[in-house]
């Protein structure tokens, strides 16, 4: 028996080694199949009637072996004790081992990784010796002697930080190859929550980190026939495993719980004839696919199809460059998209967007972070911006966005930033991007050398404008040093020092072509000049305790010279800052408070109290000068092109002056400064109290109410003939764990003053969902009362809903909604919707379309209501 058997086993070890395609191998597998339901009957008989009780000395010190050798040890996986049988082979020097009855083996001393860790229902193990090998752990073995493993039913394979499940599987410790039949694979995936699931018919790995897998898919399904997966006929991966190192301190890093080393991965997979299933119907097709097998992306990252009055029908989609292009070994620590996007009234969008996070840039060393971002269209229709400019012109035929922002950290706490915005016209980013036309950094070009060490940094940068449509100013170049909080004479005194010096040239916005049917006009500060400009502004506190009172007088004071002001003249100005800070604190505690209706334990009540008298003087006004230091973004600049002249009292210059810019060391703008004497009085009132369950309650604020208001004693001069001004207040009322309560508002008393109030209220349920219902009123030169209404709710473990709806009720009437809907799918998220901008007379619809793994997924929170990963509650 024991011979038929050996001869049974070297025939399945032939089969294992047999190279997938190989001419014999069908032949092979025939003969094998038969064998391999005989050796396991021999097995059983054979443990049955001859079997030894093998087991580890699982007393025994636990010590890695001896470099150069192994050692191997055997464990049961229940309550049977392990039964081994060694039999030696006649056709060498081998021994040849059966184990049955569930086993765990473990094989450590290995290179790199050390151990190999192995669960399985049976086990045949062939090594070579003069003698029978030693499966206790208290010998160890050469690491050149052959060691092969043959595993069988429910086999978990451990090896490093990479797991395998599998039916069936042959491994060659010594050479590090092997293969594996019927292979299913759970593992995590790095920007994604839960686990993507792959199958193969064959897993050959053909070495360390080399393996190769024949008509094998991928899918983040765990239903046995998937309803999305990504098939190829064969795919060859690369799993590089290397020991993680701690940046700070250069030593490997090893995990505080096991003791094992950590280890990192870089997976690169190439995969050929390579299919998109959707259910059983294969939708795209690619020949050959390159990818960073971490990333759980498939050539496409995002596809939508939309419908509305502007663009016409639309299919937006987002490529993976490296995937597309074959790309096997990307640059670490960079993403590579490509944008194809058809807007059937407008033409053919086509972009590409590069994402950096590297160590190194041009040889130099350093972090170092970037985004390139370019788009471009052949537009053939006409902008829609809203009222008054629905139908304009587009200044240029071909329009696109170029963008770039680079920061690299330097040794010696040198910071390296440069920025590039290059636009084709004035209306591209409002029309084509409006979030970022609204919300997001100017796109301007400039870069900058910084050092920051402790309290002081200084810079050296330069500006160039390149989009002539914008006012902005060039600095050729600009120097800025920061002294901030610098303690004098052992805490008596606190200094801190801004200066900066440079030549400024300002550039005024060029007109628009077309500006529809409302009038365009430059604000008075835009004006075409240029010269040098050098400013030094310092502050010098004196803080004093008297009992609970903090006071800190003060003295601030600022030289500076411009090379041309509006008028065209040099200009020096003087300008100087005295006054005092002062802040009380004052609290009340009841601990016997009680309410379990607004869930209140104990009651704390905090009260600030804080004031500041300041008195400028300046002997220049604030009119003569040029901003060369902007206040607002380009997008407000360019709405109050649109907007009738501003009074002085209605100029964003003389805001920024009442609101106290002049008294700061850091001030955005150096030009804001003139006369002015303000007395600013404020106070922050914080309700605490205690929620959670007993033994485990948490401090948190239950009420918060901040107010603030100015008084301005000499109101003809400072204030628009008003005393007080500036008053705002921010009041938060967290009912409950799941209801807000929230209002602010500001207000000033002259003609045409601002009246901003803001109230409503936030019910959130998670995951369920959330409700928001609020009111903004608006009053002053521009006048308008918006009510808001939002909610996202997830009906059902399929459905999740979302919606929105803004109306003017002062006479402007309905200003837009938007309605989405999501079905989620065991594999697909599908999402369905429309959208009404009425300002833009515009009306759309859209269907988006993503497989549920996709990182970063854009259906992933539906107006907040959060989707779980697919069999996050079991199968679907």
């Amino acid at each position: 028996m024991a011979a038929r058997w050996s001869k049974d086993a070297t025939l399945l070890r032939e089969f294992f080694k047999k190279p997938i395609g190989d001419s014999g191998c069908a032949s092979l597998r025939m003969r094998a199949g038969g064998r391999a339901a005989r050796m396991t009957l021999a097995i059983v008989l054979i443990v049955t009637l001859q079997s030894t009780l093998v087991g580890a000395d699982v007393g025994a010190e636990d010590q890695p072996p001896p470099t150069g050798a192994r050692r191997i040890r055997v464990f049961p996986r229940g309550e049977l004790p392990v039964q081994a049988q060694w039999f030696p082979d006649p056709a060498g020097n081998q021994w040849i081992a059966v184990i049955d009855s569930g086993v765990n083996l473990i094989v450590d001393g290995l290179p790199q990784f050390g151990t190999i860790d192995v669960v399985a229902d049976r086990l045949v193990i062939w090594t070579a010796g003069r003698e029978e090998p030693d499966l206790t752990g208290q010998r160890t073995q050469d690491e050149q002697i052959p060691l092969e493993i043959y595993m069988e039913g429910n086999i978990v394979f451990r090896q490093g930080d990479r797991v395998i499940y599998a039916d069936r599987m042959y491994y060659d410790v010594a050479a590090e190859v092997g293969t594996v039949l019927k292979a299913e694979l759970l593992t995590p995936v790095r920007s994604y929550e839960g686990l993507l699931t792959l199958k193969a018919d064959v897993i050959r790995q053909v070495g360390r980190d080399r393996f190769f897998a024949h008509n094998a898919f991928i899918t983040s399904s765990r239903m046995g026939r998937p309803g999305y997966r990504i098939q190829s006929g064969d795919i060859s991966f690369e799993d590089l495993q290397f020991p993680a190192i701690d940046p700070f301190t250069g030593q490997q890093l090893f995990d505080p719980a096991t003791g094992e080393p950590v280890v990192e991965h870089r997976r690169l997979a190439t995969a050929r004839n390579t299919l998109l299933f959707l259910g059983p119907v294969p939708v795209f097709y690619w020949p050959a696919l390159a990818t960073d097998a971490t990333d759980p992306t498939f050539y496409i990252r995002h596809a939508r199809f939309k419908n509305d009055r502007v663009f016409g029908p639309q299919i937006l989609t987002t490529w993976n460059a490296y995937e597309l292009l074959g790309i096997k070994q990307p640059l670490e620590g960079t993403d590579w998209d490509l944008s194809l996007d058809y807007l059937g009234d407008r033409g053919l969008g086509h972009g590409t967007t590069f994402i950096y996070d590297r160590d190194w840039f041009a040889n130099v060393p350093g972090r170092n972070a970037g985004l390139a971002d370019f788009w471009g269209i052949k537009d053939h229709g006409t902008d829609n911006l809203g009222q008054g400019r629905r139908n304009i012109e587009p200044e240029k035929d071909y329009r696109f966005r170029l963008f770039w922002q680079h920061r690299h950290e330097l040794p010696r706490d040198f910071r390296l930033s440069a920025q590039l915005g290059w636009i084709s016209d004035r209306n591209f980013l409002e029309e084509y991007f409006e979030r970022e036309w609204d919300e997001l950094k100017d796109q301007t070009t400039r870069v900058e050398l910084k050092r920051t060490r402790d309290n002081v940094s200084w810079s050296v940068s330069a500006d160039a404008r390149i989009n002539a449509f914008f006012t902005q100013t060039e600095w050729l170049p600009r120097g800025d040093h920061f002294w901030l909080g610098q303690s004098l004479l052992g805490d008596v005194f606190t200094w801190y020092e801004h200066s900066n010096a440079g030549y400024a040239r300002l550039r005024p916005a060029t007109a628009p072509i077309d500006p529809g049917t409302i009038p365009w006009h430059l604000m008075p500060w835009e004006r075409a000049v240029e010269g040098e400009r050098l400013a030094t502004r310092q502050e010098i506190d004196y803080p004093v305790q008297l009992g609970p009172v903090k006071i800190v007088p003060y003295a601030l004071g600022e030289l500076a010279h411009w090379g041309e002001d509006l008028n065209g003249e040099d200009l020096q100005r003087a300008y100087f800052q005295t006054g005092v800070r002062a802040s009380v604190p004052i609290w009340r505690v009841n601990p016997m408070v009680e309410n379990p209706l607004f869930n209140v334990h104990g009651l704390a009540h905090k009260i600030v109290f804080d004031t500041e008298l300041a008195v400028t003087e300046s002997n220049r006004q604030l009119q003569l000068l040029p901003l060369y230091d902007p206040l607002d973004d380009d997008s407000i600049e360019a709405f109050r092109h649109y907007l009738p002249l501003p009074p002085w009292r209605l100029d964003p210059r003389d805001y920024a002056l009442r609101t106290g810019m002049a008294g700061w060391v850091a001030a955005q703008s150096t030009e804001i400064a003139d006369d002015l004497m303000a007395m600013r009085m404020g106070m922050r009132h914080r309700w605490q109290t205690k929620r959670g369950v007993p033994g485990r309650r948490r401090i948190i604020d239950w009420i918060t109410f901040d107010t603030n208001l100015t008084w301005f004693p000499r109101p003809m001069r400072d204030n628009f003939g008003k005393s007080i001004g500036l008053v705002d207040y921010d009041f938060r009322w967290h009912v409950g764990d799941r209801l807000t309560l929230v209002s602010d508002g500001l207000f000033d008393f002259f003609d045409e003053g601002q009246q901003v109030v803001n109230f409503g209220g936030f019910l959130s349920r998670p995951p369920r969902g959330s409700l928001y219902v609020g009111m903004r009123l608006l009053d002053g030169p521009v006048s308008s009362h918006v009510l808001s209404l939002s909610y996202s709710y997830w009906m059902s473990p399929k459905w999740v809903s979302s919606f929105g709806t803004s109306v003017d009720l002062g006479g402007e009437g309905n200003i837009g909604q938007r309605f989405t809907i999501t079905r989620i799918g065991e594999s697909l998220l599908i999402s369905a919707g429309f959208n009404v901008d009425a300002a833009r007379d515009n009306v759309g619809v859209n269907l988006a379309i993503e497989p549920r793994f996709l990182p970063k997924n854009r259906l992933g929170y539906v107006g907040g209501a959060k989707i779980p990963v697919a069999g996050a509650y079991g199968l679907e």
